[in-house]
C-alpha cells in the first residue's frame, strides 16, 4: 500500500521552513483570524513582559496612520517566556517576522533502495546518493521556486500544509534527471508527536516531529528515468508506478529549530537587518508507488493511535540513564501483506530520540508488534528495531517477516479482525494500539471557501459553499457496509502556547447574546445530535470540561460521502470526524491523534459599491489592501515598495507592479507556490478590489 509496499527508496538530509510568524498570535495578540482584521488593542500573552521599544505592554491599532507603531512594536523584545520556548526571550512576532514562506529538503540524499523480490541493486545504481527535492512553480521561465509552507489556522499547531508543483530526483552529479514529477499539490501535517526527542535541552519544535504526504498521479507530468541511465532501481520503481496510479512521497520534519536568538534577531532589527530566522532541521523520508485506491495526502493503512502514557524511567541515552519523565509514543501506520506475510511498519514518527545534537533514540528497551484477539493473550508477531541506524536507513519504515514465526497459525487468524499493537518496556504492556472500529480520512484536509458569494442576476448575496468527501476505513480497507459517523465542531484556543495545543468548542451562547457566534458552517442531510461533552486536562486555564456541537452523517457500503458545507460565519475552525460506534471520550484524545479537517471561511468584503475614482486612489487602497500585508508579511515590502512610511514606501512604484499583482492574484493560480497571497487569506471581496485597482493602473 502506497510507500509502504515495494519498491521504494529513503532518503535523509535537511529541512529549510521559513514560515512569517506574526501571525501565529502564539507571543501576541495581534489579529482577529476571522475577520481578517488587526485587534484595536495588541496585547502580549500573559505572563510576558514587553521590555522594548520603551516598555510598551500593548499598541492601539486604529488604521493605517499606526501600521509603522504596530510594526515597531511586533519588532520589539519581551521576557517571561519559558525556556522551551525559547525563553526567557521572544518577540511579540515571534520568530521569524521576515519570513516568506519557502520550504525545501537541503541535500536529502537517497540512502537505502527497496526493491521487489528477485530484482537485484547493485551498489553502483545512480539512485544511490541521488537528490531528493520538492519543487515549486517555475516564476516567468526561471528555476523553480520554492515550495511553501501555510498554516490554515495560525492559532492551532495541526493545521500546516505545503503547496508544491512536484517531485525532481537528480543524481549525485547534479545534472541528470532520474524523475521528474511536475504537478501542483498539497501535504499536510499528521502525526504530530510532542515527544518525538526528549533531550530536555530541546527548544520549542526541537522536540516536535510531523510527518506530510502528497502524490503525483500518473500522466505526462510524470517521468521515470528520463535520461536512460541503467538503473534496475528505476526500472523497478517505473514499472510499479505504470501498474499502479503515480508516486506517493511519505516525509517527516523534526529536530527544528531557529537559528538567530530573540534577543539577537531584536538587535539585528533595531540596526534595519531585516533579516529572516527559518527553521532548520532534518528530513527524512520515503518514495513510493501511489496505488489506485490510495489517497493523495491521506496516510493510508491500520492506524496505531490509542496511546499509553509510560515513564522513561529506566531508559538510557548513549548508555546514560535519562532524566525520567511520562511519555507517550508518537502514531504509526501498519501495511499488512498477507500474500508475503509481513507487516510493514512506518514508526517514522513514533519511537523518540534524545539527544539534540545525535539523534540517537531513546534506549527503551525491547519493543515487538503484537496482534490482540478478541479472546487471549497478545500473540507476538515480530520485534521493532528501534535504533538510529535502522530509523534513518529505512526512512522510518520496518518490515516485519512472520512467514517463520511460530505463531503463524494464530497471526493468519487473527489478522483480520485483531487488534495490531505496540508492546514494550517491563512488565509488558501495551503503548499504542489500534482502536476497533473504523478510521476516517479525507484529501480535502484544509477547505477554503466565502462567506458569502454574488447572487444569479445581480441578485443578493448568498451564502458560500463548498464540498468535502470522506473516506471510511476498516483494517485499512474502505469499509463495505454502511457506517455512521459523528461530526464534531471545534475551534482553536487563542490565548497560550503548548506543544499539544487543544482545539476548544465553538461558542454556543455569549453575555450578553449573540447568536452569530454559534457554528461557522452546517453540513447538508446531517442530523444534529447533543452536544458532546469532553473533560481536557491540558485546556488554556486549566483543566476543565467543554461541550461540542454534534451532528451525525451515514457514509453508504463502499465507505466515500460527500459533504456539502454551506457558510453562516467567517472564521476558522475544525471539523472532527468520529467513529459514532466508539464512545466520546475515546483514549488520550488530543489533536495528534483524532481524525479532522480544517475548514476556513473567508468573510464577504464587498466593495461593489465603490466608484473607480474612489478605488484608484492609494490610501484607500492602501488602506483597505497593502496595510494588512505591510504589517503582518512585512517580507512583501521589500519586493513591493508599499510601506508603512520607515519602510520602502513608493506608491508610484508600485503601480508599475499592477500587471504581476493581478496575475498572481488570479483564483487560477490557487493551488500554485506563485499565488499571492501565500497564506491563501485574501477573501473574493478584497482580491475582486485589488484587480480594479490593477485594471485601472496598467
Amino acid at each position: 500500500m502506497s510507500y509502504m509496499s515495494r519498491p521504494a527508496f529513503h532518503f535523509m538530509g535537511g529541512v529549510y521552513s521559513n514560515p512569517s510568524t506574526a501571525n501565529n498570535n502564539d507571543f501576541a495578540d495581534v489579529f482577529d483570524v476571522d475577520t481578517l482584521e488587526f485587534k484595536p488593542t495588541m496585547t502580549p500573552i500573559p505572563g510576558a513582559t514587553v521590555q522594548d521599544p520603551a516598555g510598551q505592554q500593548q499598541v492601539n491599532y486604529g488604521g493605517p496612520q499606526d501600521a509603522s507603531t504596530a510594526r515597531q512594536w511586533l519588532m520589539g523584545l519581551m521576557t517571561g517566556l519559558p525556556s522551551s520556548e525559547g525563553g526567557p526571550y521572544g518577540q511579540q512576532a515571534h520568530w521569524n517576522y521576515y519570513g516568506d514562506h519557502a520550504t525545501r529538503f537541503d541535500s536529502a540524499t537517497v540512502s537505502s533502495i527497496w526493491a521487489r523480490p528477485g530484482v537485484t541493486v547493485p551498489s553502483s545504481d545512480p539512485l544511490y546518493g541521488a537528490t531528493v527535492q520538492i519543487v515549486g512553480n517555475v516564476f516567468f521561465g526561471g528555476p523553480p521556486t520554492s515550495p511553501v509552507i501555510v498554516d490554515v489556522d495560525p492559532y492551532a499547531l495541526v493545521t500546516s500544509q505545503i503547496f508544491s508543483a512536484g517531485i525532481r530526483v537528480v543524481a549525485a552529479d547534479g545534472q541528470t534527471v532520474l524523475i521528474d514529477a511536475q504537478q501542483n499539490n498539497r501535504a499536510f501535517s499528521y502525526f504530530i508527536n510532542p515527544y518525538k526527542n526528549v533531550d530536555p535541552n530541546a527548544i520549542g519544535f526541537q522536540m516536535v516531529s510531523a510527518i506530510f504526504i502528497c502524490a503525483v498521479q500518473n500522466g505526462p507530468g510524470l517521468t521515470i528515468n528520463p535520461s536512460g541511465v541503467t538503473s534496475p532501481a528505476l526500472d523497478d520503481l517505473a514499472s510499479a508506478v505504470a501498474a499502479g496510479a503515480g508516486l506517493n512521497l511519505r516525509y517527516c520534519f523534526y529536530d527544528a529549530i531557529y537559528q538567530t536568538p530573540p534577543d539577537q534577531l531584536h538587535q539585528n532589527f533595531a540596526k534595519g537587518i531585516y533579516s529572516a530566522n527559518p527553521y532548520l532541521g532534518k528530513v527524512l523520508g520515503t518514495l513510493g508507488v501511489l496505488q489506485p485506491t490510495d489517497l493523495l495526502s491521506a496516510p493510508m493503512g491500520r492506524k496505531l493511535y490509542v496511546q499509553t502514557s509510560f515513564s522513561t524511567a529506566g531508559a538510557t541515552c548513549g548508555g546514560q540513564s535519562v532524566t525520567a519523565g511520562n511519555i507517550t509514543l508518537g502514531e504509526a501506520m501498519a501495511n499488512v501483506d498477507a500474500t508475503n506475510q509481513i507487516v510493514t511498519l512506518d514508526v517514522i514518527s513514533t519511537f523518540p530520540e534524545c539527544n539534540v545534537a545525535t539523534n540517537e533514540k531513546l534506549a527503551l528497551g525491547n519493543m515487538e508488534l503484537v496482534l490482540l484477539p478478541a479472546t487471549g493473550s497478545p500473540i507476538p508477531i515480530g520485534p521493532i528495531p528501534n535504533d538510529q541506524q535502522t530509523y534513518e536507513s529505512g526512512g522510518g519504515l520496518v518490515e516485519i517477516d512472520y512467514a517463520s514465526s511460530p505463531n503463524l497459525a494464530a497471526i493468519e487468524q487473527n489478522l483480520a479482525t485483531g487488534v495490531l499493537a505496540i508492546q514494550g518496556l517491563a512488565p509488558s504492556q501495551i503503548l499504542l494500539a489500534e482502536l476497533p472500529g473504523i478510521d476516517i480520512q479525507t484529501d480535502d484536509r484544509a477547505v477554503y471557501f466565502q462567506e458569502t458569494t454574488p447572487g444569479q442576476g445581480g441578485g443578493p448575496a448568498v451564502p458560500g459553499t463548498a464540498i468535502m468527501t470522506i473516506n471510511v476505513f476498516e483494517k485499512g480497507a474502505l469499509a463495505s457496509n454502511e457506517t455512521t459517523v459523528n461530526l464534531e465542531y471545534w475551534m482553536c484556543q487563542k490565548d497560550y502556547v503548548n506543544p499539544d495545543k487543544p482545539m476548544v468548542p465553538v461558542p454556543l451562547q455569549t453575555t450578553p447574546p449573540q447568536p452569530t457566534l454559534g457554528r461557522y458552517f452546517t453540513v447538508a442531510g446531517a442530523t444534529a445530535l447533543p452536544n458532546t461533552s469532553y473533560f481536557l486536562p491540558y485546556y488554556g486555564g486549566g483543566p476543565q470540561t467543554v461541550e461540542v456541537m454534534t451532528d451525525q452523517v451515514t457514509v453508504p457500503a463502499g465507505g466515500v460521502l460527500t459533504l456539502r458545507l454551506t457558510a453562516v460565519r467567517p472564521g476558522v475552525s475544525a471539523i472532527r470526524f468520529l467513529d459514532a460506534g466508539q464512545t466520546p471520550a475515546a483514549p488520550n484524545f488530543a489533536w495528534d491523534n483524532v481524525f479532522y479537517a480544517m475548514v476556513r471561511i473567508l468573510p464577504t468584503d464587498d466593495f461593489s459599491s465603490y466608484t473607480d475614482q474612489q478605488i484608484n486612489n492609494w490610501p484607500f487602497i492602501y488602506a483597505n489592501v497593502f496595510c494588512y500585508f505591510s504589517v503582518l508579511y512585512p517580507i512583501m515590502s521589500t519586493f513591493i515598495p508599499w510601506g508603512p512610511e520607515e519602510a520602502p514606501r513608493d506608491p508610484e512604484k508600485v503601480k508599475a507592479f499592477a500587471n504581476n499583482i493581478l496575475q498572481f492574484t488570479d483564483p487560477g493560480f490557487w493551488d500554485s507556490t506563485l499565488y499571492m497571497p501565500i497564506t491563501r487569506e485574501m477573501s473574493a471581496g478584497r482580491r475582486t478590489l485589488l484587480a480594479r485597482w490593477c485594471q485601472l493602473n496598467m
